[in-house]
């Protein structure tokens, strides 16, 4: 069991310009790295202020030769958006330029306004991206490839450039959906959930949900690993943690406007529109591990015992939150909430249910 960092990069305001939030972005992932987390996220969106990385494949190749352990993942490549030969290349490539560090996540998407622009309807997301993690599965690695699908459809194929991950990087299938629990059944993949920043009930609900759909295809769910997002920051400060739950709120906004499957926006930046029943700012701090170290360990361990999570990803920045805040936040997580949590459930290596399952056998 390990923590990862989720950079989804999105900009609240214009004057966060692009260069800053790249540079910063890397200088939270190498205190990540020195904080002991084991996983760098990127996220792949377009057109708006929601998220301005189009390509986390390229996060990915910028991110590698400025760390030197941290595993870099996809969080995710929305295949659907590729042309195969293209993308299959691009995966070996940025394995190698991670020196075997890549994870490769990989889901449907929910944006239609953005699945539009590349000529995809949201409602063929599943189904495109079922075959293409089957053709991702069998084709990465392999020296000569050929498929024939109902959406994908490539010819004999010489590839040159190997992953450097035998046969090829993790593949993680992220999403909340039955669908997406079979995507990870099938394969026997890492399956990652958001629990949309409410508490670790509500996240045992959703794993209670995927044990069902694993079970009732046959499956030991204990023998699934289980990944989850949460919102997440250490401060001793109320301000600071208000701060941040303001942002979150402002994430959780942008979100549940793209989630109305709109294919037309009035503008790029995006509108901070309240909805019915949202969460407020003191909701997010209740129901997530925000405060001070005692009360972060607290709210992550009852994750652990409740969900048997495998890993945890945690946004550490969102919005306009301060840069000096952030990186405080990231180290005292590796100070001080690591050893916390250690104490109540052991080394985090064994915390996990998939974990604990391999440990039984």
């Amino acid at each position: 069991m390990n923590f990862g960092i989720f950079n989804l990069m999105n900009r609240r305001h214009r004057s966060q310009t692009v260069p800053q939030v790249i540079a910063e972005t890397l200088e939270h992932i190498q205190a990540a790295e020195a904080a002991g987390f084991g996983v760098s996220w990127f996220t792949e969106h377009h057109f708006t202020n929601y998220s301005m990385a189009p390509s986390p494949l390229m996060m990915v190749g910028h991110a590698a030769p400025q760390t030197t352990h941290i595993k870099l993942g996809t969080a995710v490549v929305l295949p659907a958006l590729y042309q195969p030969a293209r993308l299959l290349g691009d995966i070996a490539f940025a394995d190698n330029l991670a020196d075997g560090r890549l994870i490769l996540g990989l889901g449907s998407g929910y944006q239609a306004y953005e699945l539009r622009r590349f000529g995809i309807d949201l409602a063929e997301t599943s189904a495109i991206t079922d075959e293409w993690i089957e053709f991702l599965s069998q084709g990465l690695g392999q020296e000569s490839f050929e498929f024939r699908g109902k959406y994908i459809d490539l010819p004999q194929t010489w590839f040159t450039v190997d992953t450097v991950q035998k046969p090829h990087p993790q593949i993680w299938i992220a999403g909340n959906s039955p669908g997406s629990q079979l995507r990870a059944l099938k394969g026997n993949h890492p399956l990652i959930a958001t629990g949309f920043g409410r508490d670790a009930d509500t996240l045992a609900e959703i794993r209670a949900g995927a044990d069902d759909t694993w079970r009732a295809a046959g499956h030991d769910p204990n023998l699934m690993r289980f990944g989850s997002l949460r919102y997440c920051f250490v401060t001793d400060h109320k301000a600071e943690a208000f701060a941040y739950a303001e942002n979150a709120r402002f994430q959780v906004r942008l979100s549940a406007f793209l989630r109305q499957g709109q294919t037309e926006l009035e503008a790029p930046w995006l509108p901070e529109v309240a909805f019915a029943d949202e969460m407020t700012p003191e909701d997010i701090l209740r129901w997530n591990p925000i405060g001070d170290p005692e009360t972060v360990a607290e709210r992550l361990v009852e994750e652990i015992q409740k969900v048997g999570s495998d890993h945890i990803a945690l946004y550490m920045s969102i919005g306009d939150s301060d840069h000096g805040a952030v990186m405080r936040s990231i180290r005292r997580f590796g100070d001080e909430v690591i050893p916390l949590i250690e104490k109540s459930v052991g080394p985090l290596a064994g915390a996990g249910r998939f974990e604990s399952a391999m440990a039984a056998k």
